[in-house]
């Protein structure tokens, strides 16, 4: 039988091997690389966590995640691309508009997407069962939205026969929103034009423009180009007294009568079946490009006062949230 002084060496040197072995296991890295700044993102961040704790992958644990925030300056996402793969990134995660910047780049990794345009008018894939390259992803865009807010409008505001469509028509896939809507306008009885809003000289431009056409309301579809400014956006459309409805949630918190449109962090969830997916030696290109399943509707009350509107009971009920 062993003293008790060789069995503590044994177990002493035993945990040391381990422990040793352990710091030669590489932890896998991979980039959280946008345009945005590091706050627009915070709740979709924190879906993201949520989804890779779902797929058995711990931060900080299994996996190293490198964050770079180009604060709305895309000119910086090359030079911030470029240092996440000399850091041995093995994936990077891109949300909006840094995404064909990355891929412009060529660069060796997979690329895991989230992005508001249609992939395939972007280019990036050729269906969304079939993407390009050595990137995939998950879409927001979903042209059947348009028709749906243009019935809650006519729920809403019964008296509506004329909506403008405020959009960036640079933006892959806007004009198949744009015929969405006007084909949902001519099915229910409701006029629709364009106004195009891709720079801040464009959306200066729109102020004259609404006041001369002065329709029921704005459908206003939510593109980068909107994120960015949908403060000055709504402004606007207070000032004219012209009720505002969108797809994203930022849009009714900032002054929207109401938003319908994909649920944003169930979406972000889902990014982490793909970045498990690749972790695990998965190629992009066998990964099909999805779209969301989950939708929901918020009304804003403190609008619909301002517009001396009462949103019908059967609305009320069917709202996943109302800002009072």
């Amino acid at each position: 039988m062993r003293s008790r002084r060789e069995f503590l060496a044994v177990a002493v040197g035993a945990a040391a091997s381990q422990g040793f072995a352990a710091t030669m296991v590489r932890m896998r890295r991979i980039g959280w690389l946008t345009a945005q700044r590091a706050g627009s993102l915070t709740t979709y961040l924190e879906a993201l966590r949520q989804g890779l704790a779902e797929q058995k992958i711990a931060e900080g644990q299994s996996v190293e995640i490198l964050y770079r925030y180009g604060d709305d300056e895309l000119g910086r996402v090359p030079e911030m691309a470029r240092d996440l793969v000399a850091k041995e990134g093995e994936l990077l995660i891109v949300p909006g508009a840094a995404i064909p910047a990355v891929l412009k780049l060529d660069l060796p990794g997979p690329i895991g997407f989230v992005t508001s345009a249609d992939p395939i008018a972007a280019g990036f894939a050729k269906s969304l069962t079939e993407p390009i390259g050595n990137c995939t992803g998950v879409t927001f865009m979903g042209f059947e939205f348009l028709g749906k807010r243009l019935e809650l409008l006519r729920e809403i505001l019964p008296r509506a026969r004329h909506v403008t469509v405020l959009g960036n028509p640079m933006h892959p896939g806007s004009d198949i929103e744009r015929a969405s809507s006007e084909a949902a306008g001519r099915r229910l009885g409701i006029s629709v034009d364009f106004i195009a809003t891709l720079t801040s000289d464009t959306l200066e431009a729109a102020r004259p423009a609404l006041a001369r056409i002065r329709p029921d309301a704005i459908s206003l579809l939510p593109d980068g180009f909107a994120i960015a400014h949908h403060q000055a956006i709504m402004a606007i459309a207070a000032d004219l007294k012209i009720p505002v409805m969108s797809g994203w949630p930022v849009f009714a918190h900032a002054g929207a009568l109401c938003t319908y449109g994909p649920r944003l962090p169930q979406v972000y969830r889902r990014v982490a079946y793909y970045v498990a997916r690749i972790l695990n030696g998965a190629k992009p290109a066998d990964l099909p490009i999805e779209r969301p399943s989950q939708f929901e509707l918020i009304l804003n009350q403190r609008t619909a006062r301002a517009f001396n509107l009462t949103f019908p009971r059967a609305i009320l009920a069917r709202a996943d949230e109302v800002i009072e």
